[in-house]
């Protein structure tokens, strides 16, 4: 099933050369304009997950916006210029970047030392899409060239079916989600999104307000060789909304899991197993280690504005387990975000803390021992774990860690973004297990600064440029590091 799944991606992806506007996970520019005009209730949308399909991202009352007008006309051409039926421009890239890089959060970084990339896009009445092919040299994973960023979809009503290869982001941080972050490189997968979130009409269902449905099936193909497991299948599944109507609720509740792979069963029935939870190897089931269904991952994340002040707070709660069907072995996340405005400069701005601690033991139903280490994005059948090519698919500091971060980013009138970032973290605290990290305990900090700087209107720039000095708690030796990139963009 798996094998003709890859097949038919492959297929689908390499013949269609078509893209669908959506709001990606790699300009921290695009996310922050969208917040700001949802701030104002002029996005009466959900808006915690990513990418976002360009057909929601449509103000309403533009006369009546007039405290970010910089703003609102970056969003209002983004929505023009992206909604226009026919062939959008052609698009290249070309990336370079140090050994040493910060870990990898909202926004745009290379994955590899050199990436190139050539893209096209097309929309019409019922069709959009993208073909993207990217070249890297010496990459990690083997491959020299692969179609991250690609995407094929149909409209079906108000629901996008598609096949794509795109990086998800689910939840509100910006350090990191602890379910799916754009760490890993994306799997090829197909998808079903749901496209405006109009509210339920019934009566009884109009309560649960605007909401948005994400659904994919992915193969992580991790070249595992020939160990039980190894290629495995991706679900995943994610709703939002704004309940009761409230405009400055969201909230997800999202799920993911890996399954079948090789020697794994993988029928409709192992599904509707993993589906109903029926996975938990505990006295009483019929669940062994031979039809154990997949392992998997489940929680709930909200952002909230507070009032009519410019602060919202935001946290995600994800569990590696479930008892009582409630999430248990827990992660957590948390931050406080706020922003403003330069009149002077005609310049807004965004700041914000934001801590998570990826060892599963908060919240216990039943309280675990040896503090719950070795237990977050670890699996006993998919020995690799929650990852793909040895890359955590949740937060990149990967599990039993902790991270501190502030961020601080400033955007100018003619679109251009100037940030600066500093991190406190701890890496695999108890120097054991199975880590995409360091297989050593480490503490550090570092300190980046990054942008997006648009020479014209066809020509931008993305830079970053980081220092960092870690311990190893096991050799008590230090090591300090500068790490850069740079990203030149031009639309043909």
């Amino acid at each position: 099933m798996f094998i003709k799944l890859k097949i038919i991606i492959a297929i689908i992806l390499i013949c269609s050369p078509l893209n669908g506007a959506q709001l990606s996970t790699q300009s921290v520019l695009s996310r922050h304009d969208a917040l700001l005009v949802k701030d104002e209730n002029l996005l009466k949308i959900p808006m915690i997950s990513w990418p976002a399909p360009m057909g929601r991202i449509n103000p309403e009352n533009e006369a009546s916006f007039n405290k970010y007008s910089a703003t609102i006309e970056r969003v209002y051409e983004n929505y023009s210029k992206n909604s226009q039926i026919g062939v959008h421009s052609t698009k290249t890239s070309i990336a370079l970047k140090s050994k040493s890089t910060p870990f990898r959060s909202f926004g745009y970084q290379p994955r590899e030392e050199f990436e190139s990339s050539v893209s096209t896009s097309w929309l019409s009445e019922w069709v959009a899409g993208n073909i993207q092919i990217n070249f890297v040299d010496n990459p990690s994973n083997g491959n020299d060239f692969h179609m991250d960023g690609s995407y094929f979809g149909i409209a079906i009503g108000n629901w996008i079916a598609a096949i794509d290869q795109v990086d998800r982001w689910w939840g509100p941080g910006w350090d990191g989600s602890l379910i799916l972050s754009n760490n890993a490189r994306p799997v090829p997968a197909v998808s079903l999104t749901r496209i405006s979130p109009n509210p339920f009409k019934n009566k009884y269902l109009n309560w649960i307000g605007p909401w948005t449905l994400n659904t994919f099936m992915g193969q992580l193909d991790n070249n595992e060789g020939e160990r039980e497991g190894t290629d495995a299948l991706l679900f995943g599944i994610r709703v939002e909304t704004s309940p009761f109507n409230w405009q400055w609720l969201d909230i997800g509740l999202s799920r993911t899991a890996q399954w079948a792979g090789k020697g794994r069963p993988h029928s409709l029935e192992t599904f509707r197993m993993l589906l109903f939870g029926e996975d938990n190897r505990v006295p009483g089931t019929n669940v062994t280690k031979e039809t154990e269904p997949g392992n998997q991952l489940a929680g709930i994340d909200y952002r909230a504005k507070l009032g009519n002040w410019n602060i919202a707070q935001y946290a995600q709660l994800i569990g590696e387990d479930e008892e009582g069907f409630l999430p248990d072995a827990n992660m957590l996340m948390g931050g406080i975000e706020t922003w403003g405005t330069i009149e002077s400069l005609n310049s807004t701005w965004r700041a914000y803390f934001e801590w998570a601690d990826t060892r599963a033991g908060y919240l216990n139903a039943e309280k675990r021992p040896n503090n719950a280490y070795n237990i977050a994005y670890q699996h006993s059948i998919y020995r690799e774990g929650y990852r793909r090519y040895d890359q955590s698919i949740g937060h990149s500091i990967d599990g039993d860690s902790i991270m501190r971060s502030i961020g601080y980013f400033l955007t100018t009138a003619n679109g251009n973004l100037f940030g600066i970032k500093y991190r406190n973290y701890s890496i695999n605290r108890d120097g054991s297990g199975s880590h995409s990290v360091s297989s050593d305990a480490l503490e550090g900090d570092s300190l980046e600064f990054f942008g997006e700087f648009k020479l014209n209107n066809t020509t931008y720039l993305k830079f970053g440029l980081n220092y960092s000095n870690e311990l190893n708690l096991r050799t008590d030796v230090s090591n300090s590091d500068i790490g850069s990139f740079l990203s030149y963009n031009k639309a043909l």
